[in-house]
Parts: C-alpha cells; structure tokens; sequence
C-alpha cells in the first residue's frame, strides 16, 4: 500500500495543513501566495545543499604545522595518509583543525570511502575538537549518495550539536528516491520535534515524492504544511507541482499554474515549459503543444536538448512525422545540435508510415541536423525497403554501407534475413548469409533461427530438420519452439513430444512461450485435460504460465459451457497471483450467461470494476444476451443505463440484442421502431437493419 499524508504528518501545520485539496479546489488552494527566490530546473542538485555542508576557511592567526601538512595531503589527494595525520595528532594530544576534517571526510565520501570519513570524524570528535554541525551534514551526505540511509539516520540521532534542515534533506531525499515516502513523512516529523525548519528544498523534495506515489491531491498537504510554517516555495516547487498536475492529465490546471508564475515574482523557465509541453503531448494536444511552444520561444524561454528530445519523440510517436522533422530543423536556431539516435527515430517513424523514399532522403541529409547516420540508421532504413519488398534496392543500400564507412553489422544482416525468410524467400536469405564474411560478419543462432522459422512457414519441415541437425552452433529456446511451433502445425503430435524430450534431455531452457504452443495445440484439438495436464508440467519445471496461457485454456473450457471448471481455474489463478485480464473475466462471464447463471456473471463484472478495470462492451453484452433470453427485456433496458452510466458506451452489437429481446417478447412494434429510430440516428447501419427484417 502506497504511504499516505495524514493529518499526523501535519499537526503542527495550523488550519491551513488540515485543508485537504480536492482536485475541485486545488486551484484555490494552490494559488494564494508565492514570492520566490531564484534557483536551478528541480532536475538538477540544488548547489546551496551541497554548498551548507561545507562553511567557509576562517583565517588562521598562527599556522599550526600540522595542519599546513595536513591541508597540502588534501590538496594531492594523499587522504590515507591525512586520516593517519589526524588519528597521530589526536593520539599527541593536538586537536586538529575542524575544517579541514570537513574537507577530509567530504573528499573521502566522494570517493565512497565512508567507513574512512566516520573515523575521521570520530577522531575528531575525541579530541575534543569543536565539530560542528557542517562536518556532520558532509558524512550524512556522503552516507545517502552510497546509499547507507540507517547509518545516516543513526548519526543524525547521535548528533551533539543541532541538526539544520542540510542534515535531514539528503536523508529525505535518499528515502524519497526509494520510494520510502512514509519513512520520508516521519523524519518530517522528527525535525519539526526537535524544532528544526524544513527549507524550500526539503518541502520540494517531499512534494515531488507524494505526487508521485499518492497523486497531486495528497501532495497539497505537503504545499499547506510548507505554506503554514511560512516557507515560500519557489520555482523548482512550481515545477514539481506542474509536473504533478501533468502526471494525472489536469493539463489545464498545469497550463494556469505556469499562467500565473509572473504574479507570484517568477517568470517560468524551461523546466516549466517543457513539463507542461510533456503533459499536452501525452494527451495528444498538438495544436495547444504548438501553441505552448510558439510561446516559450516568444518569451525568449529558451528551449533546450530534453525539450527537442521529447518534442521529437512524441510527434513521432504521434505519426506527425513532419512535424518532428520541423522541430529537429529549428534546434540549430537555439544552440542545440541533433543527435543521430533522435534522427533515427525519425527515420523509423518515416518508414512505418511506407514512405522509404522519403526515409533514404532524410538519411542523406543528416548532415543538416548536425549529425551523421550510424549502422542503425541504415539498417532501419535497409528493413523498410525490405518490408515493402524493394529487394534489390535493400541489397544496393547494403553495399553503399560499406563505402560510406559505416559496414553492416550482424543485426542489419539478421534483419534483412529475417524479412526475406518471413516473405518466404528462402534461398535468397540463404545467398545473403552467405555473403556475410564479406563484410566480416558470421551467422549466429539469431540467423539460423529465422531460416528455421521460414521453413516451417512454408511447411518444409523436413529442411527445417537438416538445417537445425547440422547447425554450426547451439539451437536455443527460440530455435526448439519454432520447430515445435512447425510440428503441432502439422500435427505431428509423437515427434513434437519427442522434441520436447530432447530440449529437456539438453537443459535447453523451456519457457512460457515454448509450453503455450503446445497448450493452445492440445486446445484446438480438443484435448483439454492434455493442456490442463501441461501447465501442471510446465510449472515443475520452474516455469510460471501467463495470462496467454490460462485464456487459452479458459477459451477452451467455456466453449464447452463448463462454468465449473472455468471458475475453479478463475480461483486458482487469483489464489496464484496471477495478474488477470477483462479478457479472462470476460470468458468465465461468457460461460456463466450461456449457463443462465446471470447474477454470478454480474457478480464478476462487479468484481472486475471493484480491482479497477473498466469491462469493455462485449462483456456487457454478454450479460444483455441472457436476460433477453429469458424474456426480461425491462432488466435489459436497466442494465444498458447502468452500462452507460459506467462509461461503456453501446455498440451495434448491444442494440441488435435488446431489438432482438423486444421482438422475442412479442413487442415487434416497439422493435421497428427503436430500429428505425437508431437507424435513422445512424447508430445503425443499412445492412444491419436489413439483415434484422
């Protein structure tokens, strides 16, 4: 269960940290107050953190010799020999120098020597030296960066001296980035008891931390509580809780937080701009991502590397390709330089889209963007070519690879191979492998593999045999459950089995994928309890069926209307652990309708909502079929309001079974009629309606 911010976490806020921001009025509870200082994008360290670990070298009177030695075994690093100096003048009775211990036990937790730092200090310490609380924040901070978050916590306890908000914020940061927000909440807890204030940066931390494991709601807590002790958050602030909005789609409610930054003494700044560019991409906004954009350049905001990144990435996804290419054309004007991994999304997104020509162009200008192609570049291209079956073409990019300087690999081999085999052109695959010590390239498993895998395509099983009985290197799981794959094709049930036995006998490891060709075999075959009997196999051997598997099976046994069987499996596999699908329920609910078990089927959509899922129209539809098949056309009608009022909107499907109910009870009037009215709507279409008559 996910921590959650409690009244506890906040008693000492005041009226304001007991005000729970519902998502109607986190707006009003958000936007009160902010002046601001100025400070970095959240995603970088705060530098005064780093900064408030260390003070500045106050001026010595009279240079102890000691200590002139000791600060120049610092400067060249010797730290071994500066923690035996510190230990010899401890031991003699001479107190050393606490602010170069500081800088002793900083240098040697940046080099992950912490163990080191805390004899320094303990050294310190014993010698009566006056440590103050900059030595400690430098050893807890150097026990958080290595990950040592108890021995942190035990010294912060076991401090003489009054911890600052600089000893608890790498602390909290480091339970935070765990995902140890609870433990983060009650150390929260700890420095207000001992009357330490939090600073922007420990509130921020927090803030970003609750948004992400609790949601925005509960992370207004944290804004109230940070607001009550007069702590005013600033422009990393504003991001996080930008950023927070974003997560959960209140894009719009993002984009008035970043409107109103100038009233509050903070003009947004990339981070601001490009969380919220994010958000508006993730919803698939492109006219206001567009717009939001236009702007940030207007403001002189400047955009920079991760903004194109994810500009170019997102419209790629997207499929507005050109729009990608526009945006990688405006970096150079912003001081930013493409890179050629971000080129090659764009060059794939082209060829997805059929447009290889366009693809091979983009390829050549590369040099526009700042960049060059790579062997990835090629290849993707070299696979559109051969996915639209431009064969010689993919063979003339090969060779212009070689003396552009940038040969083929292994995987622009394997991928032309692979197409060419699942096109079913075999022997030009084979001509091609053969060509691969040309290019100082070997066929592997990953080739061979796709020549097995053509064979069996095309039924040529017995090639596929010799090929694999001579293979020049180890079959894997891949090569043994294509061929099984081949064999349960050609139902050659006795040499899968003696197949299987083989890749046991050879310790060839046997996965899900391996066990659930042979499942959904036995399945089409009828052979239910052979299935049933598989999986129990499968398990002994240490391997965990899927989702895949048990629908497969599902599948089968409620095509047989055995509700029993399907629910026993259903618990079974709840009772395992197993992450269930609509699909899955969707089947026992198919079962339990045909049998006439209607309220055991509403039961399961319940559940179904209950854990979150959102049960799609045909599971419903199910439902509607048996009620109108037992004449309760009235009961059907409430279940589509309740359907819809779920927001699972009715399909064709959904419509033609309650016309069929209405006419099935003899109300053939009404039937025309909510037929003709749908028609006429347009929710139907004209061969549905003529299909009906």
């Amino acid at each position: 269960m996910e921590p959650q911010v409690t009244a506890r976490h906040f008693a000492s806020a005041g009226d304001a940290a007991t005000t729970t921001a519902q998502p109607a009025s986190a707006m009003a509870t958000l936007l009160p107050s902010f002046p601001h200082a100025l400070s970095k994008p959240h995603h970088l360290q705060h530098s005064h953190v780093a900064a408030a670990s260390t003070r500045p070298e106050a001026p010595s009177a009279a240079p102890n010799p000691a200590s002139s030695r000791l600060r120049r075994l610092i400067a060249r690093d010797d730290l071994a020999e500066a923690a035996r100096l510190v230990e010899h003048s401890t031991s003699r009775g001479e107190a050393p120098d606490v602010y170069l211990c500081t800088k002793l036990i900083r240098n040697l937790c940046r080099r992950g020597r912490t163990s080191d730092a805390a004899r320094v200090l303990r050294t310190a310490e014993a010698s009566g030296a006056p440590v103050d609380v900059f030595a400690y924040n430098t050893l807890v901070a150097g026990y958080c960066r290595y990950g040592r978050l108890d021995s942190a916590r035990r010294l912060i306890a076991s401090m003489p001296v009054p911890p600052d908000a600089y000893t608890y914020t790498p602390l909290i940061r480091g339970l935070c980035d765990r995902g140890r927000v609870g433990d983060a909440l009650t150390l929260l807890d700890d420095m207000l008891r001992r009357e330490c204030e939090p600073s922007v940066v420990t509130y921020t931390v927090l803030l970003e931390a609750v948004c992400k494991s609790s949601g925005f709601g509960e992370a207004m807590n944290v804004l109230d509580e940070m607001r009550a002790k007069g702590c005013t958050p600033n422009i990393v602030t504003y991001n996080v809780i930008i950023n927070g909005m974003c997560r959960e789609g209140r894009v719009d409610e993002a984009r008035e937080i970043l409107n109103r930054l100038s009233a509050y003494g903070f003009q947004p700044d990339t981070v601001s701009y490009t969380t919220l560019l994010k958000g508006l991409c993730a919803a698939k906004r492109w006219e206001d991502v567009n717009v939001l954009f236009a702007e940030m350049v207007e403001k002189n905001c400047v955009p920079n590397e991760v903004t194109f990144d994810m500009l170019v990435r997102f419209f790629c996804h997207g499929g507005r390709v050109e729009r990608a290419i526009e945006v990688l054309q405006q970096m150079s004007q912003h001081g930013c330089t493409a890179t050629t991994t971000l080129c090659n999304i764009v060059i794939n997104a082209i060829c997805k889209q059929g447009r290889v020509d366009d693809a091979f162009e983009f390829l050549n200008n590369m040099g526009l963007y700042g960049c060059n192609p790579d062997t990835i570049s090629y290849t993707t291209v070299l696979k559109g070519l051969c996915r639209a079956g431009r064969w010689e073409h993919a063979k003339e990019l090969l060779d212009e690879m070689a003396w552009r300087n940038c040969p083929p690999n292994e995987v622009t081999f394997n991928t032309f191979i692979c197409i060419l085999c699942q096109k079913g052109l075999i022997e030009q695959a084979i001509m091609l492998i053969e060509q691969m010590p040309d290019y100082g390239c070997s066929a592997g498993i990953v080739t061979y593999n796709a020549l097995v895998n053509g064979f069996c395509v095309q039924g040529r099983l017995d090639s596929a045999f010799e090929l694999f009985n001579n293979l020049p290197c180890e079959p894997n799981t891949i090569t043994y459950t294509t061929l099984l794959t081949g064999l349960c094709h050609a139902e050659r049930l006795d040499d899968a089995a003696e197949l299987l036995a083989e890749m046991i006998q050879k310790d060839c490891p046997l996965n899900v994928v391996t066990f659930n060709v042979l499942v959904s075999f036995f399945c089409q075959k009828g052979f239910v309890e052979e299935a049933i009997e598989l999986v129990y196999e499968m398990m002994e051997h240490g391997c965990t069926p899927n989702l895949i598997t048990f629908n497969t099976l599902l599948d089968v046994i409620t095509k047989d209307c055995n509700s029993e069987e399907a629910l026993e499996l259903l618990h079974g596999l709840v009772s395992k652990g197993v992450s269930l699908d609509t699909i899955t329920y969707s089947s026992v609910v198919d079962v339990l309708s045909r049998e006439d078990r209607i309220e055991e089927a509403i039961q399961i959509l319940h559940a179904v909502q209950d854990m979150g899922m959102r049960p799609k129209a045909v599971m419903y539809n199910k439902i509607l079929f048996a009620l109108c098949k037992r004449c309760e056309t009235d009961q059907a009608i409430d279940f589509l309001a309740y359907m819809v009022s779920n927001g699972c909107m009715p399909n064709e499907s959904t419509y033609i079974i309650l016309i069929e109910g209405l006419a099935q009870e003899g109300l053939l009037k009404e039937a025309r009629y909510v037929l003709s009215d749908l028609y006429s709507r347009g929710v139907l279409n004209k061969s549905s309606v003529e299909d009906w008559h």
